[in-house]
């Protein structure tokens, strides 16, 4: 009988395994590349779970709407300017366009994302993987719509400020409070997924959205008037937020 672990790494499209000469650094540049990549990756992804579990739901970003609205920037030299909201728009779009193209080129190449086996719920293996791996397309582009969702409602959980996480450890990236230009993992892997998700969005997913665009206005809001650079990855995400998955009131703190 075999093992969840055995079962997780199981070839599930007939294309050829990566031998002694597949150097993983390497940037794929096909469909048949982007595929090889993926089966090194799988090994690598968090365990499976022999049955899906319901999507771990988020008490913070459940009730976001139900809490004030968080107050407008306290240094307004820290808020980017419409120059640099656009150019960080246009690659977001380019990069999503990206994953649109390779995710034709993998349908050209049959592969069926419904092969993979699910992916685990557990928060604190998700947590362990995310800041020790970094976020490749050969990992994200395997997973399905239900998989980034739940990821990205883990992502805001480690997003949120010290006073609004659980005592669970789940709930926390660190003992520290969160700090985006010292946590690189959490601002990358909140990139690539939001640049992965499949549109349209359903309304569960918007709330989500919005429990991370609060929290990052939570934390700019406590940064120096001299702190630019560390303002920087929250300025990104309030603005992707507000202009690129449509949630306008968020503009306000633009």
């Amino acid at each position: 009988m075999q093992t969840e672990e055995e079962s997780f790494q199981l070839q599930a499209l007939e294309i050829q395994e990566p031998d002694e000469n597949f150097d993983p650094e390497k940037q794929p540049q096909t469909g048949e590349e982007y595929l090889m990549h993926m089966l090194y990756e799988r090994k690598r992804c968090p365990a499976i779970v022999t049955k899906r579990s319901a999507k771990i739901k988020s008490d913070v970003c459940n009730n976001i709407e139900m809490v004030a609205s968080p107050p407008l920037p306290p240094h307004k030299c820290l808020l980017p300017t419409p120059e640099w909201r656009n150019v960080q728009v246009k690659s977001f779009q380019e990069a999503r366009q990206r994953v649109t193209t390779l995710r034709g080129e993998l349908d050209a190449q049959h592969y069926d994302q419904k092969v993979e086996p699910p992916l685990t719920t557990d928060a604190a293996k998700w947590l362990q993987f995310c800041q020790q791996q970094q976020p490749l397309l050969s990992t994200l582009l395997r997973l399905s719509q239900n998989d980034l969702e739940l990821l990205l409602e883990l992502l805001s959980k480690w997003l949120q400020p010290e006073q609004e996480s659980s005592d669970d450890p789940s709930t926390s990236a660190s003992a520290q409070s969160v700090d985006l230009w010292r946590d690189t993992w959490l601002a990358r892997w909140l990139y690539a997924t939001l640049v992965c998700l499949h549109l349209p969005l359903e309304p569960h997913v918007f709330s989500t959205l919005r429990c991370i665009g609060r929290a990052a206005v939570l934390h700019r809001n406590v940064l120096q008037e001299t702190e630019l650079e560390r303002a920087a990855p929250y300025n990104l995400i309030i603005t992707l937020i507000a202009q690129v998955f449509a949630q306008s009131d968020f503009a306000v703190y633009l």
